[in-house]
C-alpha cells in the first residue's frame, strides 16, 4: 500500500479554525463531488472508502484477522499482542523491532454447553501479569464467554493456552455481562474486569468484576454507571492498588473506583462515549479518549479532577462531530500523545505540554488502537477494516480457502508499523490527512458550489433490507453488473428495474454500513458510534450480543425512560436534526419496536405493547397503525390482487384492518392530500425483502422481494397521481448489503432518486453513498449537515431545472406465480427455517439465512455461498391481529 513517500508533498497547511458548523455548511453545501468513472475503470487515486474519505496509509502493513481493537506491548517491550473483535478471532504476536508477524492463536472454535454463546472468542481486554517459568502471563478478555482467559507468551514469541480462566458468571436469565476492559493490580494477584453488558439484568446500572488471579474466583462486584468499558487501575504512589478508574460508555465519564467499597466513590463527567484510558508512567495523569465528542480528557489522579480537554477534530470547538477517537499511547518522552481517529483514519498528535493538537498522521480504515516501540522510534496503529478500499465478494477467495467471503469476514484488518514522524513530516502527513477528508480549506474553497432546489418542497425516504447491487440490478445490460450474480432479476423486481431506467440507474452507490446494526445508524444518523460499529462486527459473528442499535439497549427504550442510549451517534438522528430546524414529519416503522411492560414505564402508558417508537422524537409523530418488522405481514397489496395469502400469513393489522403497510401508509397519505397538509419529510420502513427464508406456510424468498417491489412501485404511483408530484422527491435505500454477493464490493447496493426533476433515463456513474442521500435530502429540505461525514458528502447532482419527467408512474404488478409462491414442507432446509427467529431483523445466524437463500433460489447443488453468524435476540412479543 502507499507509504509516506507516495504523499502529496506540498506545503503545510495549518489546521483549519475557521471550520465551524456553519464554515462546514457553507464551504460544502453545493458540493456535488467529483465526476467519476465507472468503478471498473478507476485507479486506486480515484476510489474512495465506501463513506466517501480517503485513505493513504502510512508505513507496512500486517494482517492481523478481523476487526483488531486492542493491543499490548509486552513487559520485555519485544512483542506486541493484537486482539480482534470481528468475524475471525486471532492473539497475533508481532515483532516491535520490524512489525513482523511472530506467532497467531486463533479463538474460532464452535462452542457448546452454558457459556452463552455459539462461538468462542475474544473482545477488548488485555493485560500482561508477571513472567513465570512456563512465560509472561497474558490476561485476555474473552467478551460474552463472561470469563477472561489465561494465556502465557514465550520467549520466542509464541502464545500458549493455560486452560485456566477468570470465571464471571452471567448475569440473571443467562445475559452475558460481557467481559471488556481488564487491569491487574500491582502485584498481579487481582484482575478488575469490566462488564460491558448493562440491562435489566444489572440494574441499568454498571459492573466492575474484581478476580483473584491465583483462584480464578470473583471475589467483587462494584457498581459503576452504565455500559463500563475500559479499566486503568494505579499501580504505585499512595493509591496502589486501592484506585481503579473504569470509562462509562453510555453514562459519559470516568468512574473513580476505590478497591473493597461496593459503588464508586466520584463520576468525573468527561466527552461522551469515553472508551480509551491510559496513564503515564508516574501514573499522576490519566488520559480519556471520548469518542462521541472528539476530545481527549486529561485528569489529575492525585485530585481526580480534569485539568485540560484537547480537541481533536479539525475546525474548533464548534466544528460538527466525525473524528471519533479510540486509542491512546504517549511517546517515550511523554510530550506527545498520540490518538487514534476512527472515522478520519488517521491518529492526532497532541503536544503535552502546549496542550494542544499539532497535527495528523494517516492510517487505515478506522484505527482503534495504537502503540509506541519501546525505543520510541515506531508506531503500532491497528486499523480494524484493513486498507483495501474496495472489497468484492464475488466468489471464495483460492488464496485463502478457509475463508468465506461474507462481507464482516473479507474485511481483513491490519497493523501499520510506521516512522515516528519529524516535525516537518507531520506537516506533510496533516495535509494529506485533511485531503483524505475532505476538510483542507483550499478544497472546501473549491467545492463552494451552491446547490439550488428545483422547487422540491417534499422528501419521501424509504428504507429497506440488506440488498447488494448485483443481486437485483445485476441483469441490467446498461449497468456495471454481474448478471451470474442477480438473485432477484426483472420478474422478481419489475419497479425496481422499471424505475432505474426510467429516472436513474445509480450503479456506483454504496451502503456506508457493513450490516443492518451499524446500517440503520448511517441511515438515519450519517454515522455509526464507535459502540455501533464495534459491537454489530462482534454480534454478527456467532458471539453472543443483543441487537442495541434502533433506539432500545438490551431490549430497555432507554430514551422514553431519561436514560442515554449508548448506541445514539455523536451526530443524533434525522428526525432530531429536523425537529430542530422545525421541519415537519412523519415515520412509519423507523425505529419501531414491542415495548414490555418490564422495562421500567408505567404499565398504563400507551407506549406499552407493541408496535411503540423507541425514541421520544418519534412519539406523537409515528403511525401505530404502520406495522414494525415482521416478515409475516405484507408490505404491499399483490397478495390481495392476485388473491394469494399463505397459511401463516398475517392478514391486516391496526385499527382500520390495512392488509399491508401500503394500505396504512395510503390511508394517511390520502388524508394529507385532501386536507393539503403533508408533512415536509417522511420516513417508511419497507422490510419485506429480508424474506423469512423457507419456513413451511410463508411466502417464499422470491414473493416477498416481489412484494416489496410492488410496494415501492404503490407507493411511487400514489404519489405520482397526487398533487404534491411536482414538489416531491423519493429517496430509496437498502439499510445495508450484506445478504448477497457483488462484484465491485460487498458494501455495492441499490439506491434510487425518483423525482419530475430527475431527467429520463439518467445513467448516475459518480461515487454515492449513504450520506450523499442524506446530504441531499438535508439540502432539500434546507437544514445543515448532521456531521463531518454527511457535510463532505457528494450531494446528487441529479436534478433538472424543470419537472421534465412528470409523467404519473403506473406500479408493475409481479406475475400471480412469483407473488402466489408458498414455502412448503419439502423446500430447503424447510423445518430448519421452522426453528429461526424472522420476528427481528439480523435475528436468524446468518450462516443458516444465505445457506437457505441461496440454495432455494439457485438449487441445492449449487456450491454453498458465505458462512456467516447472526445475532442472538429474545424474540419480540406478538401484536394481536385487528
Amino acid at each position: 500500500m502507499r507509504g509516506p513517500n507516495l504523499m502529496r508533498r506540498t506545503s503545510f497547511v495549518a489546521l483549519p479554525s475557521a471550520l465551524c458548523v456553519a464554515g462546514v455548511v457553507a464551504a460544502v453545501a453545493g458540493w456535488r463531488g467529483p465526476a467519476m468513472a465507472p468503478v471498473e475503470a478507476e485507479g486506486m487515486e480515484s476510489t474512495p472508502l465506501v463513506t466517501g474519505r480517503n485513505i493513504t496509509p502510512a508505513g507496512r502493513q500486517t494482517e492481523v484477522g478481523s476487526f483488531p481493537s486492542a493491543m499490548a506491548l509486552s513487559p520485555d517491550g519485544r512483542f506486541l499482542v493484537v486482539t480482534n473483535t470481528g468475524e475471525r478471532q486471532y492473539l497475533t504476536v508481532l515483532s516491535t523491532p520490524d512489525g513482523g508477524k511472530v506467532s497467531q492463536l486463533g479463538f474460532n472454535r464452535e462452542l457448546t454447553g452454558g457459556t452463552g454463546g455459539r462461538k468462542e472468542g475474544l473482545y477488548y481486554g488485555l493485560a500482561f501479569g508477571p513472567k513465570t517459568a512456563d512465560g509472561t502471563l497474558l490476561y485476555a478478555s474473552r467478551g460474552s464467554e463472561d470469563r477472561v482467559g489465561v494465556l502465557t507468551l514465550a520467549d520466542d514469541g509464541k502464545l500458549k493456552e493455560t486452560g485456566r480462566f477468570l470465571d464471571n458468571p452471567s448475569g440473571t436469565a443467562g445475559v452475558p455481562l460481557g467481559v471488556a476492559g481488564v487491569a491487574l493490580s500491582a502485584d498481579g494477584s487481582r484482575l478488575f474486569a469490566a462488564n460491558n453488558n448493562t440491562g435489566r439484568h444489572t440494574g441499568l446500572k454498571g459492573l466492575v468484576s474484581v478476580f483473584e488471579t491465583g483462584t480464578g474466583r470473583r471475589t467483587q462486584q462494584i457498581e459503576a454507571p452504565g455500559y463500563p468499558f475500559a479499566v486503568a487501575a494505579l499501580t504505585q504512589g499512595p493509591d496502589a492498588d486501592r484506585k481503579v478508574y473504569v470509562s462509562s460508555e453510555r453514562d459519559a465519564c470516568v468512574a473513580v473506583l476505590k478497591v473493597g467499597s461496593r459503588d464508586a466513590a466520584a463520576t468525573l463527567p468527561t466527552g461522551e462515549q469515553p472508551i480509551g484510558l491510559l496513564l503515564n508512567r508516574k501514573q499522576d495523569r490519566l488520559y480519556v479518549a471520548n469518542a462521541g465528542s472528539d476530545t481527549v480528557s486529561i485528569i489529575d489522579t492525585r485530585s481526580d479532577k480534569i485539568v485540560r480537554t484537547v480537541l481533536l477534530r479539525p475546525g474548533g470547538a464548534h466544528a460538527l462531530p466525525g473524528a471519533t477517537p479510540t486509542g491512546l499511547a504517549l511517546s517515550r518522552d511523554e510530550k506527545r500523545l498520540f490518538v487514534t481517529l476512527a472515522d478520519m483514519s488517521a491518529v492526532a498528535v497532541v503536544d503535552l505540554p502546549e496542550g494542544k493538537l499539532i497535527g495528523y498522521i494517516p492510517v487505515g480504515w478506522y484505527p482503534t488502537a495504537v502503540a509506541v516501540s519501546p525505543d520510541g522510534k515506531r508506531l503500532f496503529v491497528a486499523n480494524a477494516k484493513g486498507v483495501n478500499r474496495r472489497n468484492p465478494n464475488p466468489t471464495a477467495d483460492p488464496t485463502k480457502a478457509n475463508r468465506q467471503q461474507y462481507i464482516l469476514n473479507v474485511i481483513e484488518g491490519t497493523v501499520s508499523t510506521i516512522p515516528v514522524p519529524s516535525r516537518k513530516e507531520l506537516e506533510r502527513h496533516t495535509e494529506q490527512v485533511l485531503e483524505n477528508n475532505q476538510l483542507k480549506p483550499t478544497l472546501q474553497e473549491a467545492l463552494r458550489v451552491p446547490f439550488k432546489n428545483p422547487g422540491i418542497e417534499h422528501v419521501f425516504y424509504i428504507l429497506k433490507e440488506n440488498r447488494t447491487y448485483d443481486q437485483v440490478l445485476g441483469d441490467l445490460p446498461q449497468g456495471n453488473g454481474d448478471p451470474k450474480l442477480c438473485l432477484f432479476p426483472r420478474p422478481v423486481t419489475p419497479n425496481q428495474h422499471a424505475l432505474a431506467e426510467r429516472f436513474a440507474l445509480l450503479d456506483n452507490h454504496y451502503c456506508c454500513a457493513e450490516v443492518s446494526a451499524d446500517g440503520w445508524n448511517w441511515s438515519t444518523s450519517g454515522m455509526a458510534s464507535e459502540y455501533v460499529v464495534r459491537n454489530s462486527h462482534y454480534g454478527y459473528t456467532g458471539r453472543t450480543r443483543t441487537y442495541d442499535y434502533e433506539g432500545t439497549n438490551n431490549g430497555v427504550p432507554v430514551d422514553l425512560l431519561g436514560i442515554p442510549d449508548v448506541a445514539r451517534a455523536p451526530s443524533g438522528y434525522l428526525w432530531d436534526h429536523l425537529q430542530k430546524h422545525n421541519v415537519s414529519f412523519r415515520n412509519y416503522g423507523f425505529f419501531i419496536d414491542a415495548i414490555l411492560t418490564d422495562n421500567g414505564l408505567d404499565q398504563a402508558s400507551p407506549l406499552v405493547g407493541g408496535n411503540n417508537p423507541t425514541k421520544k422524537a418519534l412519539v406523537g409523530r409515528s403511525d401505530s397503525n404502520f406495522l414494525q418488522y415482521d416478515t409475516t405481514y405484507a408490505d404491499s397489496d399483490a397478495w390481495v390482487l392476485h388473491n394469494a395469502p399463505s397459511p401463516g400469513q398475517r392478514k391486516t393489522f391496526g385499527k382500520f384492518g390495512a392488509k399491508s403497510r401500503f394500505e396504512a401508509w395510503k390511508r394517511e397519505f390520502d388524508e394529507y392530500v385532501k386536507n393539503g397538509n403533508l408533512t415536509r419529510f417522511q420516513f417508511l420502513r419497507v422490510p419485506r425483502d429480508h424474506t423469512s427464508g423457507t419456513a413451511p406456510g410463508q411466502h417464499s424468498p422470491r414473493s416477498m422481494v416481489a412484494d416489496n417491489d410492488f410496494a415501492v412501485g404503490q407507493i411511487v404511483e400514489a404519489i405520482s397521481k397526487s398533487p404534491y408530484w411536482k414538489k416531491s422527491a423519493i429517496f430509496i435505500l437498502e439499510d445495508d448489503a450484506q445478504n448477497g454477493f457483488d462484484h465491485v464490493d460487498a458494501h455495492r447496493s441499490i439506491g434510487f432518486v425518483i423525482s419530475p426533476f430527475v431527467a429520463k433515463g439518467t445513467h448516475y456513474r459518480r461515487f454515492s453513498n449513504t450520506d450523499s442521500f442524506l446530504r441531499t435530502m438535508q439540502a432539500l429540505v434546507a437544514v445543515p449537515p448532521m456531521d463531518q461525514l454527511v457535510a463532505t458528502a457528494p450531494i446528487l447532482d441529479i436534478f433538472s431545472a424543470t419537472p421534465e419527467n412528470a409523467e404519473p408512474y403506473n406500479a408493475i404488478l409481479p406475475e400471480r406465480a412469483i407473488i402466489a409462491e408458498v414455502n412448503g414442507r419439502t423446500a430447503y432446509r424447510a423445518h430448519d427455517s421452522l426453528r429461526l427467529n424472522f420476528k427481528q431483523a439480523d435475528a436468524v445466524p446468518d450462516h443458516e439465512m444465505n445457506d437457505i437463500l441461496w440454495h432455494a433460489l439457485k438449487g441445492k447443488n449449487t456450491p454453498k455461498p458465505t458462512i456467516r453468524y447472526g445475532l442472538k435476540i429474545k424474540a419480540a412479543a406478538d401484536e394481536d391481529d385487528d
